[in-house]
């Protein structure tokens, strides 16, 4: 059972993760990467192998230093969320989850009879969705080198990445959406608007977690709704944004 200080510091980190994405959706990245910090700052005191929350904000964090363009700090906190990721998909396989799929007279006669059955369905579902976060993380790590990187490598890991994640998270998720953006560089998608249309879609999934009577089940469904995925784009403007700043002196102290 959760106690109030673990709900509280839950509750913290989850508001201090979503406005980090609101602050992408407004274009404000310096501002997205505190909050990311922010939260991960909450999460320290968490230790536990299998631990989602724990996972996200490592990786939520990475993207942070990307962000503020401390690539070293990046890569080192990419590795941690790459481990932690591993060792939730690696406890998935004893993860307690809830028949909630038995809701037909044949579903209910397969539960009686064979239980396992359900709930490897169920664990398969879940190793799933880590296994989504994962990728998603290891995407972001690749963006450390893109600058060494052409159009077409990145588009090519984009295109893989937005097929697994149209199967695990569906065809109209925001997280398909900005890949998109990545394999069509000409298109006209509007990544600001997409992260506001990813608000949506977090306020959505936690509305139905309710569903998920075990608390990791819940916690790694939100985990995974709340692990941030960057694109060069956000990137690019960071860096032409700081480039500007060098040739305009009275703009280098406004963004330090």
């Amino acid at each position: 059972m959760r106690t109030a200080a673990v709900s509280k510091s839950q509750n913290l980190w989850v508001e201090s993760t979503v406005a980090g994405i609101e602050r992408l959706a407004r274009a404000r990245s310096q501002e997205a990467a505190y909050c990311w910090l922010e939260a991960e700052a909450v999460q320290a005191a968490r230790g536990t192998e299998f631990d989602s929350l724990r996972a996200a904000s490592r990786s939520n964090a990475a993207a942070a230093r990307l962000l503020l363009r401390h690539e070293h700090e990046a890569e080192l906190n990419f590795e941690a969320a790459d481990q932690a990721w591993q060792n939730v998909i690696a406890g998935v396989a004893t993860l307690d989850v809830p028949m909630s799929g038995a809701s037909s007279s044949f579903h209910f006669r397969l539960a009686a009879k064979a239980p396992d059955v359900l709930i490897s369905a169920g664990r398969q579902r879940y190793r799933r969705l880590a296994e989504a976060a994962l990728a998603i993380t290891q995407f972001n790590r690749a963006l450390i080198g893109r600058r060494s990187q052409d159009a077409a490598h990145i588009a090519e890991r984009a295109t893989g990445l937005k097929a697994m994640l149209c199967d695990v998270l569906g065809h109209t998720s925001p997280e398909a959406r900005l890949l998109s953006v990545c394999i069509e560089p000409d298109g006209d998608g509007d990544v600001c608007a997409i992260y506001a249309g990813k608000l949506q879609d977090i306020s959505a999934r936690q509305r139905t977690l309710s569903a998920a009577s075990s608390e990791a089940c819940a916690n790694l469904e939100s985990a995974v709704a709340l692990t941030a995925l960057l694109t060069p784009a956000i990137l690019n403007a960071i860096d032409r944004s700081v480039g500007d700043s060098a040739d305009d002196p009275n703009q280098q102290l406004e963004l330090e």
